[in-house]
């Protein structure tokens, strides 16, 4: 069986050596290889490749001439390794590596340390993706130029290691006797730069989070499907500069924290799919730049907390399959710039509010999969339609 493993991966490895791209190609998408090394024009030498007197081989590809790639997909390679001897690719400014189980780590200096003979080998990516890399860790840190980053399935050891921090704080805070983790070194460019963060499918607890703390310039952060979170971990509330959270479908999440109304800078928060959460914190009215709020499927939440009223930046109100609200309160009128009211099969709701007419600025309502308030804002003939008849953009969905 070992042997008709090897042999397939060899024909395979011939095949795609022979699948030579063009030299100016922009994007690269290689997904379902089965070897366990690059093809010979993705690597640096020769005598990786194969026999000195391969035709091909003699023919090796320059490594200035991936000058062009800017893209490059490597997913769903069981057998590969390495990317030790993958060719220099100074333009790339999208990485994704999905589904490669076997796949140790990703070098983004030359030598995979930090020194004086080391150069960073991916100077413009903006981008990086990875998708299910159980093994994979990267040497020595995240490149200085990301922006944005997704880290999804089981690659929490991406998270609590010490990939995103520069190695220089590392050693200068130990020489001082500072015996902490290295999570409290971040790399001041990484952590400057990164402005959006998608953990996606993450096994763990929060504990080993505190990473986010040092992301000073993060804007968006993104938490999909994290399980293993029963709190938001208390390091979030660090990245000043946060403007967008989304948090989705963290089924044993069951709290917000009083400290979230610490994101001064806040404009969206998203909060879908989480069962255990059973209410909003009480201070959320604190959130003075919030713009944009989205509530979905949360089946647990019987009110809106009071201090709603006092989100007077807040422009659109989202609410989704929140069964078990049963009235919006008269509070609601004094939101007085907002301009979306999105109610979204929220079948426990049987009226609107009187205060609802004196949103002036409200331009679009929706109200979808609620029997009830249809037949009540019906125009003309509904019980509440002299409350919505100001509203520009009306809209009733069965």
């Amino acid at each position: 069986m070992e042997e008709e493993l090897s042999l397939n991966m060899e024909k395979e490895l011939h095949l795609l050596d022979n699948l030579e791209p063009p030299s100016k190609i922009e994007k690269l998408r290689i997904r379902g290889y089965r070897g366990s090394q690059l093809p010979c024009w993705m690597a640096k030498q020769s005598d990786s490749c194969g026999p000195a007197d391969d035709t091909h081989i003699v023919m090796q590809r320059n490594p200035s001439e991936f000058s062009h790639l800017t893209k490059l997909v490597l997913d769903n390679l069981p057998n590969l390794e390495h990317l030790g001897e993958l060719v220099e690719l100074p333009l790339i400014k999208i990485l994704k590596l999905k589904r490669l189980p076997k796949l140790g780590e990703l070098l983004t200096t030359t030598t995979g340390e930090e020194g004086v003979e080391a150069q960073c080998c991916f100077h413009h990516v903006s981008t990086l993706v990875i998708i299910d890399c159980p093994k994979l860790v990267v040497k020595p840190y995240f490149p200085p130029s990301l922006q944005r980053l997704t880290l999804e399935g089981n690659n929490m050891q991406l998270v609590s290691s010490g990939c995103f921090f520069h190695p220089r704080h590392h050693h200068a805070s130990h020489a001082h006797g500072d015996e902490s983790s290295s999570s409290s070194y971040f790399a001041d460019e990484t952590g400057t730069h990164l402005e959006r963060l998608e953990l996606r499918r993450l096994t763990g607890s929060s504990s080993g989070w505190e990473v986010l703390q040092h992301l000073t310039g993060l804007h968006t952060l993104e938490i999909f499907k994290c399980t293993g979170l029963t709190h938001l971990p208390e390091s979030i509330h660090c990245p000043t500069n946060l403007c967008r959270l989304v948090i989705t479908q963290c089924d044993n999440l069951r709290v917000l924290p009083d400290w979230l109304v610490e994101l001064k800078s806040l404009q969206s928060l998203e909060v879908r799919l989480c069962d255990a959460l059973q209410q909003l914190p009480e201070q959320i009215g604190e959130l003075c730049s919030l713009q944009h709020l989205t509530i979905s499927s949360l089946t647990s939440l019987t009110c809106l907390p009071e201090s709603m009223q006092h989100l007077t930046s807040l422009r659109t109100l989202n609410l989704c399959l929140c069964n078990a609200l049963t009235h919006l309160p008269e509070w609601l009128g004094e939101l007085s710039v907002l301009q979306k009211l999105w109610l979204q099969g929220c079948r426990g709701l049987t009226s609107l509010p009187q205060s609802i007419q004196r949103l002036t600025a409200l331009e679009d309502l929706l109200i979808s999969y609620n029997p009830d308030l249809d037949r009540r804002c019906t125009e003309g003939l509904g019980e509440d339609w002299h409350l919505v008849s100001h509203i520009q953009n009306l809209r009733l969905r069965d």
